[in-house]
């Protein structure tokens, strides 16, 4: 029972959420093929036509709009209803706005509108073509939220929206993104589809060249690309800002760009771009500024020996000046339904579309013909018998009395009687009789000419180029977004980073700071219960290893690391990705100073003059490896040394003397030579270098015999050491005591 009951449940919710899917596809997010507009769009540019907010009238509030929307068609929120007319008025979002706001609608920096008590709008010219013929029933009306008013179906658009503004928008399992095209380019293509109907994407292509944004740029799409994202109805275009080269006096040059990419916000593009002046990604660089008033206009400001082109190449690779606008040509069709259409079918559903339109049209305008005709036929018959008809009226005591006579006499209907009463006696004069009659021969030639251009599809495709003809002559502008090729020119990244020295500094507890210079180490400040670890003179152009407890190795670039000006630095995890209980163990250069580190570097140690360094475990295992065993890593790291369970790693340090110091936190110390230990290409185990016993290994330094090491105990006492009062031994060897009582902590 309890199984049929969640079955029931299951197939409910099923049914609801589909409904809901459903809706929120068609009554909300997705555009119409045939007008390109979404319900609200839709619904402002009714709602505004219909408070005869045309081109010419004057500017209306817009909050008088949006509560004429809301209150008759719309019943949703405010915010949404406004934000969809700013759109429709803002520039650098519709290649054609809808409409013509006064105030400010925001802008390309991503600044918000003003509220709409401030702000004003009615229709742009080019709106009357989606609302022409709309109150001659060439579209389907459905009654309203409430029932008391209708608003269309559909707009009887003229221009092809959809294409020539494109659309975007998410709904349940499903999106859309159009982009803008050039409306000169669309209805070239138009029209040449209603003299060639059988055409491929490729002949259409000859006329619609691409994409053609508000905010120009130059497209980098092969015409193979386009031609098959236009055949598919998905695909990717990718745009790229323009910019020019500018030259100041004494020598000096800087760069304009004139142009971003689609939908691109402008303040947070040159936000990026000052992010990389900070932090020295790109030295020749020196400042950005936004100059931008009606064109953009961003201004960078340049070293004499920059190189533009390389420049512009890093900026396109590591900016949005640089984007991609993803193509997905999924809509409503005209029976609703939606679905993923080619260009070619978007073109084809349009031009069906205008011939229904033109059909019920034509269809309106030939029912006035005829009931014009049919009141002129009634004129016309009591013009041959004038007298006849003044005589029944005269002799009418009333209105209703005289409509009866005439009615009667001349057999007409109630219409005909009607208007022949209403007639005004001025106008029986024998002139104005010739008018009516010229009219009828007038009103009988224009309906034979519709009736003859109904039974005609090829005469309804007519008029409809026609209208396409009047319109491109009218509103057709030259395309604004470019073609190029994609030349990216090659560059070292690190080309544009300086030299310049730097300390980096490493805490116990894994808190790493960048400083330009250092002059006293002991000044340094740490965290509660966090001293330091390593501090490494390095170059900004060098390569740093952490290593940590895991057997991990993190390899980055010094420039790639946050400068700190003040505090302690950031966590090594906000860089890397460490594991549950991963801690840092060591720290090392892997060029610049550490070449000069390992000048003494024995050349027996069979790497030749190649800096080596070496790791160790806490049970005594350990290894020799070349430096460019060390390579730039992921965030995740590299695995440097194979470990088990209850083993770590305790430290990393450089093979540059002869001998091997190590030590156990029980106070047993040995000393090997440094050729004894194991050379490794990669990761590996290593060898024992010391059988620790119950305890440890603490910790290891490489020296020479006549050097000293210090050993710090737990208690907070050191001792010195001189390395030839401990023996040599060969590795593996369990060592000599060197302290019986305290615990050894640390050995330097």
């Amino acid at each position: 029972m309890q199984t049929e009951k969640a079955s029931d449940l299951q197939d409910e919710l099923e049914k609801r959420f589909l409904t809901y899917a459903l809706s929120t596809i068609v009554s909300r997010s997705l555009p119409d093929v045939r007008d390109g507009l979404k319900p609200i769009h839709r619904r402002i540019l009714f709602a505004m036509e219909s408070m005869g907010m045309h081109a010419a009238s004057k500017h209306v509030k817009s909050a008088k709009i949006i509560g004429e929307v809301l209150g008759k068609y719309h019943p949703h929120g405010d915010t949404s209803t406004y934000d969809s007319m700013v759109r429709m008025a803002q520039d650098f979002s519709m290649r054609y706005p809808l409409v013509d706001g006064k105030g400010n609608f925001g802008s390309m920096d991503g600044d918000s509108p003003a509220a709409y008590r401030y702000t004003e709008g009615r229709l742009t010219p080019i709106t009357a073509f989606l609302l022409s013929d709309i109150k001659k029933n060439t579209v389907d009306f459905l009654p309203n939220y409430d029932n008391t008013l209708k608003e269309p179906v559909v707009l009887p658009s003229r221009i092809p929206n959809l294409l020539v503004n494109g659309s975007s928008g998410i709904a349940v399992g499903m999106a859309c993104s159009f982009p803008s095209h050039n409306l000169h380019e669309v209805l070239s293509a138009l029209i040449s589809l209603i003299d060639q109907p059988k055409q491929t994407i490729t002949s259409l292509m000859k006329y619609i060249k691409g994409p053609d944004f508000p905010t120009e740029g130059i497209i980098l799409n092969s015409k193979t690309d386009l031609r098959k994202a236009y055949e598919t109805g998905s695909g990717a275009v990718k745009i790229r800002g323009e910019w020019k080269i500018e030259n100041l006096p004494r020598g000096k040059k800087q760069i304009i760009l004139t142009s971003i990419p689609y939908a691109i916000n402008k303040a947070r593009l040159i936000e990026k771009i000052a992010e990389i002046i900070i932090t020295k990604k790109l030295s020749p660089l020196t400042d950005v500024r936004d100059e931008s008033d009606e064109k953009v206009r961003v201004v960078l400001e340049i070293k004499n020996t920059a190189d533009p082109e390389k420049l512009m190449s890093y900026l396109f690779r590591h900016t949005d000046l640089e984007s991609n606008f993803q193509l997905n040509f999924t809509c409503l069709k005209p029976n609703g339904e939606p679905a993923r259409l080619s260009l070619i079918e978007i073109c084809q559903e349009f031009l069906s579309f205008r011939q229904l339109v033109v059909t019920r049209r034509l269809k309106f305008e030939l029912a006035l013909l005829e009931k014009r005709l049919h009141i002129l036929a009634g004129f016309v018959s009591i013009f041959n018998d004038l007298d006849k008809a003044l005589k029944l009226i005269r002799s009418s005591k009333s209105k209703q009395e005289a409509h009866k006579k005439i009615q009667k006499h001349f057999k007409l209907d109630d219409d005909q009687t009607n208007a022949i009463l209403e007639f005004p006696l001025y106008r029986l004069v024998s002139v104005e009789i010739e008018k009516i009659i010229s009219e009828k021969e007038e009103k009988l030639k224009e309906k034979k000419k519709i009736m003859s251009t109904l039974k005609s599809s090829k005469k309804i495709l007519g008029i409809v180029r026609k209208e396409f003809e009047e319109i491109d002559k009218k509103y057709s502008d030259k395309r604004i977004t470019k073609f190029g090729s994609i030349e990216n020119i090659e560059f070292n990244a690190e080309d544009f980073i300086e030299h310049e020295d730097v300390h980096v500094v490493l805490s116990q507890n894994g808190w790493l700071r960048k400083l330009k210079s250092l002059n006293n180490p002991s000044s340094l400040k740490f965290k509660e219960n966090d001293s330091l670890l390593s501090i490494t003179e390095c170059n900004t152009k060098d390569l740093l290893g952490i290593f940590t407890t895991k057997g991990i190795v993190y390899v980055t670039k010094v420039y790639s690391l946050p400068l700190t000006r003040s505090g302690f630095g950031e966590p090594i995890q906000s860089i890397f990705k460490f594991t549950d209980g991963e801690k840092v163990v060591g720290m090392v250069s892997l060029l610049g100073k550490t070449e000069q580190d390992h000048s003494h570097t024995q050349s027996s140690l069979n790497f030749g003059n190649e800096p080596e360094y070496m790791v160790a475990s806490a049970n005594g295992f350990g290894f020799r490896f070349p430096m460019s065993n060390l390579g730039e890593t992921t965030r995740s790291g590299r695995k440097i040394m194979n470990l088990k369970n209850d083993d770590r790693m305790i430290g990393v340090a450089p093979a540059n003397r002869e001998h091997l110091f190590l030590v156990t936190a029980q106070g047993k110390a040995v000393v090997i030579a440094t050729a004894q230990i194991t050379q490794l290409m990669g990761s590996g185990k290593g060898v024992i270098l010391m059988k620790p016993g119950d305890s440890q290994l603490i910790g290891f330094k490489f020296v020479s015999l006549k050097e000293k090491v210090n050993i710090s105990f737990d208690s907070g006492k050191d001792k010195e050491i001189t390395v030839k009062s401990v023996r040599l031994c060969n590795r593996g060897s369990q060592g000599v005591i060197i302290s019986k009582r305290k615990i050894i902590t640390k050995i330097t």
